[in-house]
């Protein structure tokens, strides 16, 4: 037996400790490396052109579960049970999402690592469907900053059989409707490497060969994935055309489009949903319209684009306090946060107890404030409503909340007139579904 009680051991001390805003920082510096790296060298060692044409079996494209059916997918990670003040599962609407992607679950050895806490969340998330039978739970497999698990996994045949024999065993033991793959990303950490050429078309197959298991058992479950936003490292990572073949949708990382690093020490937006008016070449790719045409373009179907949205915002710190604009100076991360990633309810006590300057830009539709040099990119009820309406407009799948944890689940933002929990969630909600 495959991620029996023996194999799926207990592994606290293994599992990755890696917090999601220090994965999600280490993220954002990969790709800015990965995109200095590959605007000026990709062409050398791999154009499109030099990429063999896939080789997979043609199947019919899937039709996925309720295919037309709105999406509201949203991410919940693992909480801290020694957190007094962490998100914990009996405090989640059951009506909230469509779906809820439980995050994340580590690869080693080529297997699925559940620990004695993620084995707890998982089964009272999937408790949730006692009141809401509609709903969808998901496993969540990677995340930022757990890559190596995918590359030694997917290198060939039987390494791959052993994993999908995994997750067979965690649908079917724990009662999950499907599994979310988060791989950031294929052929990145490994670029100029050997086995570069051959990691796109590896996930490729391993997409293939779990939705083939599907169909040979004849379960119904779901296979999605989250895939990168920016265009330098789509190009390189992914056949967007097999994954459009295997999965059920794609959920999109549509933010960190700008934060603090080393190499942008300059103030920029999370989340623009269109290109500002001055942008231009790379920095016009940059938003969510852009990444949203781009993967059409490159043969996603409307049915399965689904277009993230986080609860969080980054912060800055500005090196004059006078120069507060979009593109201004900075000299590393804000006081907000932790290495920059802000949740929405810390940016609404900041804006409370500080008489911060709020500017919108008008072309981008997000906002930003500032108050001293303490500068922050974020989203509010309005700016996400936005974006579930271009969502709507363009007939696309859904939304992609990341994350649950970093919404407003306290009501901290509300005013003296409601009791909203979770306001950027609701927000896109309503948008999208009611």
């Amino acid at each position: 037996m495959y991620c029996n009680a023996q194999i799926l051991e207990v592994a606290q001390k293994e599992t990755s400790k890696i917090s999601p805003s220090e994965g999600r920082s280490f993220k954002a510096a990969l790709i800015i490396c990965v995109g200095l790296f590959i605007v000026g060298t990709v062409a050398l060692f791999m154009s499109a052109n030099e990429l063999p044409e896939s080789r997979l079996i043609y199947v019919e494209n899937i039709q996925s579960n309720n295919a037309n059916a709105r999406v509201v997918s949203c991410y919940y990670n693992i909480p801290d049970r020694d957190n007094s003040s962490a998100l914990l599962p009996n405090s989640l609407h059951p009506h909230l999402c469509t779906h809820i992607n439980v995050a994340f679950a580590p690869i080693k050895d080529k297997k699925i690592i559940l620990d004695d806490n993620m084995i707890k969340t998982i089964r009272e998330i999937v408790n949730l469907k006692s009141q809401n039978p509609e709903l969808k739970v998901l496993l969540s497999v990677g995340g930022a900053g757990n890559n190596n698990g995918f590359s030694e996994m997917v290198v060939d045949h039987a390494s791959r059989k052993t994993f999908i024999r995994c997750i067979k065993y965690i649908l079917h033991n724990y009662e999950l409707d499907g599994i979310d793959l988060d791989w950031e990303f294929p052929v990145i950490h490994n670029i100029g490497g050997d086995l570069a050429k051959r990691e796109r078309q590896h996930f490729s197959q391993l997409l293939r060969e779990i939705r083939m298991e599907y169909l040979r058992e004849r379960k119904n479950y779901l296979l999605t994935v989250a895939v990168a936003a920016q265009q330098v490292v789509v190009d390189v990572a992914y056949d967007v055309d097999q994954i459009n073949l295997y999965v059920d949708y794609a959920n999109i990382m549509t933010y960190d489009f700008h934060y603090y690093t080393k190499f942008t020490p300059f103030t920029g937006l999370n989340a623009p949903l269109y290109a500002r008016q001055s942008e231009r070449f790379y920095m016009a790719t940059l938003n969510i319209n852009y990444t949203v045409q781009m993967y059409l373009n490159k043969g996603l179907d409307e049915s399965k684009l689904v277009v993230g949205i986080p609860t969080y915002g980054h912060s800055f710190t500005l090196v004059n306090s006078q120069n507060a604009n979009i593109e201004s100076p900075v000299s590393g991360f804000g006081q907000l946060g932790n290495l920059g990633f802000v949740n929405y309810p810390d940016i609404c006590k900041f804006v409370k107890s500080n008489k911060v300057t709020v500017n919108e830009d008008l072309y981008a539709k997000v906002p930003y404030l500032h108050y001293s040099t303490e500068w922050v990119s974020y989203d509010t009820p309005k700016s996400v409503m936005e974006k579930a309406q271009y969502i709507k407009k363009h007939n696309l799948r859904g939304a992609m909340i990341y994350s649950l944890n970093a919404d407003d689940y306290l009501g901290t933002c509300a005013q003296l007139s409601d009791n909203i929990r979770f306001p950027l969630s609701e927000s896109v909600k309503n948008s999208l579904l009611v």
